[in-house]
């Protein structure tokens, strides 16, 4: 019995002593983890479309039912007139307003205030002199956005004198083409109209009011 005993105790230490070696040993090394993966690249940007080119502006010119006007005081009383034979071109691309042109040529003899004897005086060589100066011309080498619409950015020359001048001009469509009216006030005396006696603004006065109505139609080709 003993003996039997002693068997047992020494095969429960023999086994504790196994159990005590496995915990013993070291615990599995966990994988090691994989590098991340490296981000996509960025795709290059994109370059955005060149804008379009502005066209060229289509060529007009003047129609019948085109009128020249002017207004001016002469003794405390409006005066009219107008200007019979003129002609007219535009060069005109409502999105290209800088590559548009006007031209405008006055035959300053064809004035008419429907009395022959104030017509005379004002073709004298005091006043207009159209011995001398037949035509008056404006000419703009552009179109611009201003302040009330579009304005041609001009120069005006009478009597062999020139100054820069804007003129408002509305734009719209007229059948198949264009027309353009506006209004604008000019100084006489700027450009000399007005020698000696008619200096004085007593009896004429200096401000002159322009008037236009003009049709264009579009040139072939």
């Amino acid at each position: 019995m003993t003996n039997y005993f002693s068997a047992l105790v020494l095969t429960a230490l023999i086994g504790g002593t196994a159990c005590a070696d496995d915990q013993s040993s070291p615990a599995a090394q966990p994988a090691a983890a994989k590098p991340a993966a490296k981000p996509a690249a960025a795709a290059p940007a994109t370059k955005s479309a060149p804008a379009p080119a502005a066209g060229t502006p289509a060529h007009y010119v003047q129609a019948a039912g085109s009128s020249l006007g002017f207004t001016f005081e002469q003794a405390g009383a409006q005066t009219n007139g107008a200007f019979k034979q003129f002609a007219t071109t535009l060069d005109y691309d409502a999105n290209n307003l800088a590559a548009s042109r006007l031209d405008v040529k006055v035959q300053i003899g064809s004035l008419d205030t429907k009395d022959q004897d104030r017509d005379s005086t004002l073709a004298s060589a005091e006043l207009f002199d159209t011995q001398k100066y037949p035509t008056a011309t404006y000419t703009a080498s552009s179109l611009a956005q201003g302040a009330h619409g579009v304005e041609a950015v001009g120069k005006l020359t009478i009597r062999n004198v020139t100054k820069e001048l804007r003129v408002p001009l509305t734009i719209k469509p007229a059948g198949a083409g264009l027309e353009l009216s506006g209004t604008v006030t000019i100084k006489r005396l700027d450009f000399g109209v007005g020698q000696g006696e008619w200096q004085s603004t007593d009896s004429v006065g200096n401000a002159v009011k322009l008037t236009y109505k003009v049709v264009l139609s579009k040139a072939a080709g």
